[in-house]
């Protein structure tokens, strides 16, 4: 199985539609996003864009901090500043998503999805990367893990961090579980992830 992986889109329809042109090119099985997909803060424009791109393309996946608010119980103030495709789109997101072997939710899995304040992350104590990534391992049973939110390429095993910055394809030992973060569709990336080859490919989908 090949999935098309997005995250952190906040509301960049262009380099979206970039994307998913890759994706349509690759032949991909699935569009999976990884949250922070439309930006409650952003201009709605963009938001209905990424929304109407992501609802031809059949994505599944999860939400993320930036766009709590656009799931759930949707005050009245939300609801009258998007379109209803927005809507539509985020009734579709999951806290997370698990398909064969693959964990997917927007921060490390010992995070609750339904605690805004652990998804902002705005307690007083932050974590290294490193020890997020061994709490995400406790959290999930699945050997391949994949998150969001930091904007950044990174992965590690649970021996410790693996030599890789998204410059490759990114081979997964069948011994090992991996925690890996995928770097932002606003940032210009994306990544074709096949299940069955066990490879996570980088994609530049930036201008």
């Amino acid at each position: 199985m090949r999935l098309g992986l997005v995250t952190d889109v906040h509301s960049h329809a262009a380099e979206l539609d970039r994307a998913l042109a890759h994706f349509r090119r690759l032949g991909v099985d699935q569009v999976v996003t990884i949250g922070d997909t439309i930006d409650s803060f952003a201009r709605p424009e963009g938001g209905a864009e990424v929304a109407t791109l992501l609802l031809e393309a059949g994505a599944i996946g999860v939400w993320g901090n930036h766009d709590f608010t656009l799931r759930g119980e949707i005050s009245e103030k939300v609801r009258s500043r998007f379109p209803r495709q927005v809507f539509d789109f985020m009734e579709r997101m999951q806290p997370r998503l698990v398909i064969e072997d693959c964990h997917f939710s927007h921060k490390e899995a010992s995070v609750d999805p339904f605690d805004v304040e652990q998804l902002w992350d705005v307690s007083e104590t932050r974590l290294e990367i490193d020890a997020r990534a061994r709490l995400g391992f406790q959290a999930a049973p699945q050997r391949l893990q994949f998150v969001g939110h930091y904007h950044r390429w990174w992965a590690a095993t649970q021996t410790g961090t693996v030599v890789w910055k998204g410059g490759e394809t990114l081979v997964f030992n069948p011994q090992e579980r991996y925690f890996v973060i995928v770097a932002a569709v606003c940032d210009g990336w994306c990544a074709l992830l096949d299940i069955e080859h066990a490879t996570l490919q980088p994609l530049w989908c930036g201008a």
